[in-house]
């Protein structure tokens, strides 16, 4: 499985981009079909200028697994918690996805 990170208008520390792609190969431990060569994760990180400092950072994630399209997307004042935040809305996605090819 690939993980590709892209950013907008902030850097990543090399720390920050490891906690990241811990946090979503993690994702992919939950299913057996999520791991595998034709699954991939698009996360795009982007901080833009709001009224509200809750809302300073975007996380969109696209997680491309065999037939289908799991998407999520969270806002807060600081990206970990936008990533947290988007893993628990993904992991849920990922339950039914999962029940979904055991009981058609």
């Amino acid at each position: 499985m690939q993980i590709k990170i892209n950013t907008q208008h902030l850097q990543l520390r090399p720390d920050q981009e490891e906690m990241i792609t811990k946090k979503f190969e993690h994702l992919a431990t939950l299913g057996s079909r999520l791991s595998d060569e034709s699954s991939h994760i698009k996360v795009d990180l982007i901080h833009e200028e709001s009224r509200s400092q809750a809302d300073a950072y975007r996380c969109h994630v696209t997680f491309f697994v065999p037939q289908e399209t799991l998407r999520a997307e969270a806002r807060s004042s600081r990206i970990e918690n936008a990533v947290d935040q988007v893993i628990d809305k993904l992991r849920t996605q990922i339950e039914r996805y999962k029940a979904k090819l055991h009981h058609p």
